[in-house]
């Protein structure tokens, strides 16, 4: 019987954190750059915390799915 193998599960623990300070970093540039480029500045400001959030939002699911692999996936 073949084990089911989770490739994206295996890279989101491994690589995780990286992943999500970059797409949070990804928005609070975009967001910085569209809001300084078009002088509605307070893009930029709701884009700061909305990147914050998102960055919460993305480490605490992280954590969540480390638990899940620790604990419910198969280890060989």
């Amino acid at each position: 019987m073949n084990t089911p193998t989770y490739p994206v599960v295996q890279f989101l623990v491994a690589r995780g954190k990286g992943v999500a300070l970059a797409l949070s970093l990804l928005v609070l540039i975009a967001a910085w750059g569209g809001g300084l480029a078009s002088g509605q500045y307070w893009i930029a400001l709701a884009g700061t915390a909305v990147s914050g959030v998102l960055l919460g939002l993305l480490l605490s699911y992280v954590e969540v799915l480390r638990i899940i692999a620790d604990t419910l996936l198969p280890k060989y």
